[in-house]
């Protein structure tokens, strides 16, 4: 309430102001205007050339010459343009208001018609119109006068009122201006009290969200404690139940302990779920993105499912690159969550989970071949579409809860979508970025097994195969140990064999010729390595 008064007080004192300067807008152009229309001076002028024009014919009548007759007609001249002007604008209007009543402007107009028809015909021998003329002047001289006095009687009373309205007009403004003053301090006392309102509240938000992160960082560093606590017995258990398993049990004992053994790596999986997890609502988790075998992926999947893969198969699209950038580990985890899920609700049978690429994005299928109202609530719940509090989570919820939360930390996307032969699919897309792969096909040829497993040992990379005699594919590169019986021979079988193929000398050849490059040190792995490097680059 306070923020509308301080805002009703503002546009009050604004009103109050701009109508003082209205006001005093208003009476300033009133006393300009007074001053720059100046009808007293444009009256006295009028008296004043009249007045010249009666002395210049008094002159004519005592000395008739050319040279006062045409000063005559100069002071005419000047009397008319005086007239004339009392016609239009805002003078002349002003003029006639002070001769309202008197007509003495009319009986100068008059006058002035009259005697310019007089004195087009005048000559300095016209004694009798000179004397008529000087008649008339003397006839108007009074009302000349009289009509200047009453100019002056009304612009001083114009000028004293447009003073009054001033005065006036600055009372009244000094009172808005103390009335604004008083408003600005009590909307200054309102915005105060407000600030000091909101500070109060904005430190009692700061102290509780600094406790809720207090709260929120304990319960991390507790949840965080516990699943190390528990990782710790259950490695202690998996171990020793590996070792059981690899026994000549029974067929009941060895069930019961690959139950007990797939229940332990079930709860370590959700153990470092509920970490990852409880990292994401910090803002402590990172994403270890590097390139991976997609290949590799599925493997992982079939294994964290099932020991013997028969529980998941998983297969890819023919458009899946042989490599692509995430983070393996996280995305293993996505799916792996996805797939016990559902798995509680439907058998393994009417599951099955296939990836592909777009391009851009990993794209995850895990479909469901028959639907059930129980896998139906499933896949609510796992959107987050049921009547659940959002401040609550059901034990069905925690692993889509967890998989929702890496996929979002992943920025990709989750939904379910409903196919037209009555099955619902689960599609999971996440940003991948397809590599090239610019593999380099090698074939070593040495005199022992021996030298190749250490030369395939110094160049193993994901770049590199190597290729044996019977593989019909193209071959890159031939390295060929020189120290092998029969070179010129060897190396006719190996250019025959392996067209446009780079051959380099492992050591030096008895016949360099033979050979597109040489390394002369090949005990020297790291050289080794460098040049075949180089080539590969090349």
């Amino acid at each position: 309430m306070p923020r509308y008064v301080a805002v009703f007080v503002l546009l009050a004192m604004a009103v109050l102001v701009a109508v003082g300067f209205v006001t005093i807008r208003r009476d300033v152009t009133s006393l300009k205007t007074i001053s720059q229309d100046n009808i007293l001076w444009t009256a006295s002028q009028l008296e004043i050339e009249f007045l010249k024009f009666q002395l210049s014919i008094a002159s004519l009548a005592v000395e008739p010459t050319e040279e006062r007759l045409q000063h005559v007609h100069e002071r005419f001249d000047i009397l008319w343009s005086r007239v004339d002007l009392m016609g239009d604008g805002p003078v002349g209007s002003m003029m006639r208001q002070y001769d309202e009543g008197y007509h003495s402007l009319e009986l100068i107009r008059d006058f002035v018609w009259d005697v310019d028809e007089v004195l087009a015909a005048l000559t300095p021998q016209s004694s009798e119109d000179i004397q008529t003329i000087i008649d008339q002047t003397r006839q108007l001289q009074n009302e000349m006068h009289l009509y200047t006095l009453r100019v002056v009687r009304g612009d001083a009373d114009a000028s004293a009122a447009v003073r009054d309205r001033i005065q006036r007009s600055s009372q009244a403004t000094a009172l808005i201006s103390l009335g604004a003053v008083l408003l600005s301090i009590l909307s200054l006392v309102l915005i105060l009290r407000e600030n000091r309102r909101q500070k109060e509240i904005a430190d009692l938000n700061r102290r509780n969200a600094e406790e809720a992160e207090k709260s929120s960082r304990a319960k991390s560093r507790f949840l965080s404690m516990m699943s190390h606590e528990l990782r710790n017995p259950l490695n202690g258990i998996l171990g020793p139940l590996t070792l059981l398993s690899e026994d000549n049990l029974s067929g009941g004992s060895h069930r019961l302990v690959s139950q007990a053994k797939g229940c332990s790596q079930s709860m370590l999986n959700m153990l470092s779920g509920m970490l990852d997890y409880a990292e994401i609502q910090d803002g402590r988790f990172l994403l270890r993105p590097a390139p991976f075998d997609p290949n590799q992926l599925g493997k992982s999947i079939e294994a964290a499912l099932d020991g013997d893969g028969q529980v998941c198969a998983v297969t890819f699209a023919e458009n899946m690159p042989e490599r692509i950038e995430g983070d393996e580990e996280r995305i293993r985890q996505i799916f792996v969550y996805l797939y016990e899920y559902l798995l509680e609700a439907t058998g393994a049978e009417t599951l099955s989970l296939d990836f592909g690429h777009d391009g851009d994005n990993l794209v995850g299928n895990l479909k469901v071949l028959e639907t059930t109202p129980a896998i139906t609530w499933k896949l609510d719940l796992l959107m987050g579409i049921t009547e659940v509090a959002p401040d609550q989570v059901s034990a069905d919820a925690l692993r889509p809860l967890i998989a929702r939360g890496l996929v979002r930390a992943c920025s990709g996307k989750l939904n379910v979508v409903e196919g037209d032969d009555n099955t619902q699919t689960v599609r999971v897309v996440l940003p991948a970025e397809a590599l090239e792969t610019n593999r380099m096909r090698l074939h070593l040829e040495t005199r022992s097994f021996a030298l190749a497993t250490i030369y395939k040992a110094a160049l193993k990379s994901e770049n590199v195969t190597f290729v044996s005699d019977t593989d019909s594919e193209p071959v890159d590169m031939v390295l060929v140990d020189s120290t092998s019986v029969g070179e010129e021979h060897l190396m006719n079988r190996l250019r025959e064999q392996f067209p446009g193929a780079v051959f380099i000398s492992l050591g030096p050849p008895d016949s360099p010729d033979f050979f597109d490059d040489i390394v002369e040190t090949p005990n020297d792995m790291g050289q080794l390595r460098s040049s075949i490097t180089s080539r590969m680059a090349s």
